[in-house]
């Protein structure tokens, strides 16, 4: 039985959907996410180098909502959402004689384990890290007027050893009180998950568990538990999810990480300028796959959301947590 039903009060569940701003047409299933009756998803996080956050940015303010369905939701229903710190893929917001060390010699970041190797090896600059961190909160108050509800890294790159000082130094400073730790029990096999994605799964687990000492120190807060590596395309199941949440008890909180969303279509000329983080062959693997959909599907099932209500689970933002 899931750790919901447990005790006398609801267990706080927040559903967030990372990758806000990557591509209009993920937006568009994020939102049909977000608006769902009984929403199957509460929050969402958005990457300001992705290809909609650009649009947005060079825009007039009146002229926003018609860009961005992912925008013109957010601003109708006055939600501010929280930021997908990306330090691994596309190009930086910040100019490149200013972050070179985070990048290749083309001017794009170096990818998930382009990024690591390197951080591993002392080559990435944290005075670097810092520019392109405040360069990306900046784009946030640019286009929403405020600091975002709370914070998560792209590929989890803000649990990354060095990263996760100054990501606590500088999102404290600035008021932004929650932030994810990605620690999660990772299956030994899984009919869905790769022996290469378990080991990274297990590697950012303990990555986070170090982590979370520094972002405690800084007083910032964060769900008592996570899940949602373990879970995403097609291992996200009522049975998966079940397995997960019932090995919890007497939880408070919980943050679900989720990708749902419409797939992107692989461009390969550069006249598509919604799509993606700027990278040359267009949007990535990850996002052209079917695993959205199915994650989209899933999350506004009558199945899900009745799961929610039988367990207990009060399905709430980051912004509505004490």
């Amino acid at each position: 039985m899931a750790s919901g039903s447990y005790g006398f009060g609801s267990t706080e569940i927040i559903v967030n959907a990372d990758d806000g701003f990557y591509s209009d047409i993920r937006d568009q299933g994020i939102v049909s996410c977000l608006s769902t009756v009984d929403r199957g998803v509460s929050d969402v996080s958005v990457l300001m180098n992705g290809a909609v956050a650009k649009s947005l940015l060079s825009c007039p303010d009146h002229k926003r909502p018609q860009m961005s369905s992912l925008f013109s939701h957010i601003s109708r229903n006055r939600h501010i959402p929280g930021l997908h710190f990306n330090l691994t893929e596309g190009k930086p917001l910040s100019k490149t004689k200013f972050v070179r060390s985070l990048l290749n010699d083309h001017g794009y970041f170096l990818g998930k384990h382009g990024f690591r190797r390197k951080l591993v090896f002392s080559g990435i600059h944290m005075n670097e890290v810092e520019v392109e961190l405040e360069s990306q909160i900046n784009a946030f108050r640019d286009v929403f007027g405020t600091i975002p509800s709370h914070f998560d890294g792209h590929q989890h790159v803000h649990v990354l050893p060095g990263i996760d000082m100054v990501v606590a130094r500088v999102i404290s400073r600035l008021g932004i009180k929650w932030i994810r730790v990605p620690i999660e029990y990772i299956p030994e096999t899984s009919c869905c998950i790769t022996e290469s994605e378990i080991n990274f799964y297990r590697e950012v687990s303990d990555q986070a568990m170090k982590a979370k000492e520094i972002f405690s120190s800084y007083s910032l807060k964060y769900t008592q538990k996570f899940i949602g590596m373990a879970l995403m395309g097609k291992s996200q199941t009522m049975e998966s999810l079940d397995r997960s949440l019932s090995s919890f008890e007497n939880c408070k909180n919980v943050e679900f990480m989720v990708h749902p969303g419409y797939r992107t279509i692989k461009h390969t000329n550069e006249s598509n300028n919604l799509e993606g983080c700027g990278d040359p062959d267009g949007p990535d693997i990850f996002s052209q796959s079917s695993d959205r959909e199915h994650e989209m599907f899933f999350l506004t099932s009558d199945e899900f959301k009745d799961y929610l209500i039988v367990h207990n689970y009060e399905l709430l933002k980051f912004s509505d947590l004490s």
